[in-house]
């Protein structure tokens, strides 16, 4: 896929967000932890948290293909036309997916786990930020389960863009009216 995105461009979007993220839950828990339902059915909270979590395992994917080897990796494969859109476009369809299960946040969130999912994602990406030469030449790709196979830019571009995308209903949550 000839991309106009970079490691580069999408590490530092990781970047920014995660800035973002910090200023986020620094405002009143009161704010951050309420639902309001006409926005999402999630909290500001929950949202963050569900995209440590998926950054987690971006980062996990990442450290597969460095290797060569994993449960999940494989040889060939081409994520379907629709998906390789929404990469090229860097945004996400509002409501159309659900979350699978490992990845869904709790009722309450708890804010000390929060904050070392938050510093492991911090960690990780700090990490193979620094190999992002190894990681370009990565041949393999590790399936994604709506987007199908992905390269490990296209792993990259899917976490810039999935965490964008859920702090921007962050935004939205803590902006609605009470």
């Amino acid at each position: 896929m000839a991309s106009s995105f970079t490691f580069e461009s999408e590490f530092e979007s990781l970047a920014r967000s995660y800035a973002e993220i910090e200023r986020t839950l620094a405002l009143p828990p009161e704010l951050v932890a309420r639902v309001a339902p006409q926005v999402s059915g999630w909290s500001a909270e929950q949202h963050i948290a569900h995209l440590s979590l998926a950054n987690e395992l971006v980062a996990r994917n990442l450290r597969s293909l460095l290797k060569g080897s994993g449960p999940f990796v494989v040889d060939s494969g081409e994520p379907p036309p629709e998906a390789l859109a929404i990469l090229a476009a860097g945004a996400l369809p509002r409501g159309r997916a659900q979350a699978p299960r490992i990845v869904r946040p709790p009722e309450a969130v708890n804010r000390e786990y929060l904050a070392d999912w938050l510093a492991g994602n911090a960690r990780d990406f700090a990490e193979l930020r620094g190999k992002a030469d190894e990681l370009r030449a990565c041949t393999k790709k590790v399936p994604h389960q709506i987007l199908g196979p992905l390269t490990a830019l296209e792993w990259v571009r899917f976490a810039a863009t999935h965490t964008e995308h859920h702090l921007a209903i962050a935004r939205e949550l803590v902006a609605a009216p009470r």
